[in-house]
């Protein structure tokens, strides 16, 4: 809250003191707290206070000031940019009209005698601000040198970024960014992008049993559909209601109609067309849908190849077992609308393979060792009796000696580095009976030498120099020529 002078005051404190005193606590002037105004602040995401429409921080160095009618506080140049024009005299927030002397400059850092500052005038214990300079000497204490580390990502961290950072540069409505965020890739997405593998399940009916494999690796999304209606035992009751001879086998319908059945996710879920699949055997397994992407819970089996409906159902599957119940099933006549007269009834589907609940498995492992690593390394937690045992096996060679770790070799150069300079540095430094020539260097000696030490040392060169050639000519001498082969006889 401030005051009509421009005082800027916790409102805790300012209302309690107005309460005993009745007085400005500054100007000793008569104060009422009907006087006082509320201001709104704006902030960013580091918590410091900004200038609602430029976005501009506010600092010592900045005029402030605040609408006396809307109480937003604004710097003086967003003031003077946008409303000091004839018939621009509106708040930018809230859009309402005031006049010039509704303006409260609440800091001037041009006149600070005549308008104190904000941080000196203010006797309000700002919280924010303690924290904001706490974090921010934590930040300064604990930066280091930058490493290679990068930040961990969510397993299901896509390659694209939500576009925050390019929407907050296009909109004014936003608060500025410079960090893109990786946008998340939904959890059954991400499964379905890796399955490779195949599904298995039986097809228990009152004519006998039919295996089915799934293209889990071709339509990911349509076989978890069928095996999580399966395992639910939604299939278990219902009836083939529709059986054309030479052509398929329609069932998967709760209600027997033909028009019922819902999808795993309660709605119709589009389709997955495989061009690698196609309607042209006996045995395929693909979906009824009533157009496209309205796939449910209706599936049906081919008698014969129909690849008239390639592109327009997907497949998810094949019969590899139970082809003569399928002879049986089709051998049973048929009613006008297609519905077989004796009662094709699914008594239960079992799931041999289920290749997305393993796959739940080894993702959940996987975070798991990788949040154990990274407490671990983070120092955490200790290594278990296992791990240690694991550790100690492979920094071991076969003949018993350590392999230091990086982190180790590096720490014992550093303290060798450091304990060589030491010795280098006391070794090298000079005593106080020497009168060296800066910190670590001696005065370099040179012994005095008199004139007839001078003369015998070059009388000595002299006779070095003489039997020298003496020698290399008796060498000469003693070496044997062979010039050519006459001599021999």
């Amino acid at each position: 809250m401030c005051t009509p002078d421009g005082y800027v005051f916790d409102s805790d404190n300012i209302i309690g003191y107005i309460k005993e005193h009745h007085k400005h606590p500054f100007t000793d002037m008569p104060l009422k707290t009907n006087d006082l105004i509320e201001l709104h602040y704006h902030k960013d995401l580091d918590g410091k206070y900004i200038d609602p429409v430029t976005f501009k921080q506010f600092s010592v160095f900045l005029k402030i000031v605040a609408n006396r009618k809307s109480g937003y506080v604004y710097s003086w140049s967003t003031i003077d940019e946008f409303n000091a024009k004839p018939d621009a005299w509106a708040d930018l927030v809230t859009g309402d009209p005031f006049t010039k002397e509704d303006i409260i400059v609440l800091q001037d850092p041009d006149a600070p005698k005549d308008r104190a500052s904000l941080n000196a005038t203010s006797t309000r214990k700002n919280d924010d601000s303690k924290n904001a300079a706490s974090t921010a000497a934590s930040k300064a204490t604990v930066a280091g040198p930058p490493t290679s580390r990068k930040d961990q990502q969510p397993y299901n961290a896509a390659g694209y970024s939500k576009g925050i950072a390019a929407a907050s540069f296009t909109s004014t409505a936003m608060v500025p960014i410079t960090q893109n965020e990786s946008e998340l890739i939904d959890t059954e997405e991400y499964m379905f992008s890796r399955i490779k593998s195949k599904g298995y399940v039986r097809v228990s009916t009152n004519m006998g049993d039919i295996n089915i494999e799934l293209f889990c690796d071709k339509a990911p999304r349509t076989c978890y559909n069928f095996i999580k209606l399966s395992q639910s035992g939604y299939y278990n009751g219902t009836k083939f209601h529709r059986s054309i001879k030479n052509f398929m086998i329609q069932g998967g319908d709760p209600t027997g109609s033909g028009h019922g059945g819902k999808s795993f996710w309660g709605s119709n879920f589009k389709d997955e067309i495989a061009k690698k699949l196609s309607h042209s055997e006996r045995g395929i397994l693909s979906m009824a849908n009533h157009g496209p992407n309205t796939n449910g819970s209706q599936f049906f089996i081919l008698y014969r190849a129909a690849k008239h409906l390639n592109g327009r159902h997907a497949i998810f599957g094949r019969v590899v077992g139970g082809l003569s119940v399928l002879d049986k099933i089709e051998a049973i006549p048929t009613d006008e609308s297609d519905r077989p007269d004796q009662d094709i009834e699914i008594k239960d589907v079992s799931v041999f393979v289920d290749p997305y609940t393993d796959f739940s498995k080894r993702l959940e492992r996987k975070l798991e060792h990788e949040k154990s690593s990274t407490a671990l390394s983070s120092g955490k937690r200790k290594r278990t009796v296992e791990e240690e045992e694991e550790y100690d096996r492979e920094t071991t060679t076969w003949f018993g000696t350590k392999i230091q770790s990086s982190s180790t070799a590096a720490d014992a150069t550093a303290t060798s580095m450091s304990s060589s300079v030491t010795n280098s540095a006391d070794t090298d430094a000079p005593t106080k009976e020497s009168r060296g020539v800066g910190k670590y260097m001696k005065t370099p000696k040179f012994d005095t030498l008199k004139p007839s030490t001078i003369s015998a040392s070059r009388a000595n060169a002299a006779n070095n120099a003489n039997n020298g050639s003496s020698t290399r000519k008796n060498k000469h001498a003693l070496e044997y020529k062979f010039g050519d082969f006459r001599t021999w006889g």
